[in-house]
């Protein structure tokens, strides 16, 4: 079973989904994750969020529609967070880290206050130093699909170095959108984790309901982005699959 992975507008930028819940389903409003995961039977919601904004709505609403939350921060580690320059951008890379408690979650924000004062460049960022000395066994580390070290590494040309030394196990994330370069994160990931031991989960980014709601969902880039539909300068923007329908199709044998 894949494993439906969300993000909201809280990820200023990334979803058009919210994290609202309303009784009436009204389609002319954006839909709220909190109601997809109701009328799917969704049990548990795993969010991953770029930010700490949407974490309060989204425990309140969760836990009022019985839902469990599992809160992942998706942030940038770079090598050294004091330094400042385009060969820190280049070799960086997304992680995500997950909160497993109350305790996990006080963990959390001193690594987002870190990585969003002192280790701020254009975005937060922190390095595996400081993260290392913050974290604790309340804390779990994933390794996104897309933006990971093995992501910049194979197709950007990165040196991004990972370190798990301080982790009790490491979970890394695959997904399948059909996008052209999908199968050739998938063996970059397969080797690595089969190499170094670590869990390997199948997961699917959820950031629009329906496939048609792809376009509005490019708008919505777009505007953020400053660009426009006819040249939308936005990476990875081939694809329609990022969506619950999707999933669903995944899912459905």
């Amino acid at each position: 079973m894949t494993l439906p992975v969300f993000k909201s507008h809280y990820s200023l930028g990334r979803s058009i989904l919210t994290l609202s819940h309303e009784e009436d389903d009204d389609r002319i409003k954006p839909a709220s994750i909190i109601n997809l995961c109701e009328k799917n039977d969704f049990k548990k919601l795993c969010l991953v969020e770029d930010s700490m904004s949407g974490f309060l709505e989204a425990y309140i609403n969760s836990k009022e529609a019985g839902i469990e939350l599992m809160f992942g921060l998706r942030l940038s580690v770079c090598p050294d967070m004091n330094e400042k320059d385009e060969e820190s951008v280049k070799n960086s890379s997304k992680y995500i880290v997950f909160c497993l408690n109350s305790d996990g979650y006080k963990d959390l924000i001193k690594i987002h206050d870190l990585a969003s004062k002192d280790g701020f460049y254009y975005k937060p960022r922190i390095d595996f130093k400081n993260l290392k000395k913050l974290w604790t066994n309340n804390l779990k580390l994933c390794v996104p699909f897309y933006d990971s070290f093995i992501h910049n590494n194979i197709l950007l040309g990165g040196v991004s170095i990972p370190e798990f030394d301080f982790t009790k196990s490491t979970v890394f994330f695959t997904e399948d959108n059909g996008l052209p370069f999908d199968d050739l994160l998938l063996g970059g990931v397969s080797s690595f984790a089969d190499s170094e031991g670590h869990e390997v989960v199948q997961t699917k980014s959820i950031f629009y309901e329906n496939k048609e709601d792809f376009k509005a969902y490019l708008t919505f880039r777009c505007i953020n982005n400053r660009s426009t539909l006819n040249k939308p300068q936005l990476e990875h923007m081939t694809s329609d699959e990022f969506c619950l329908e999707s999933w669903k199709e995944q899912n459905a044998n």
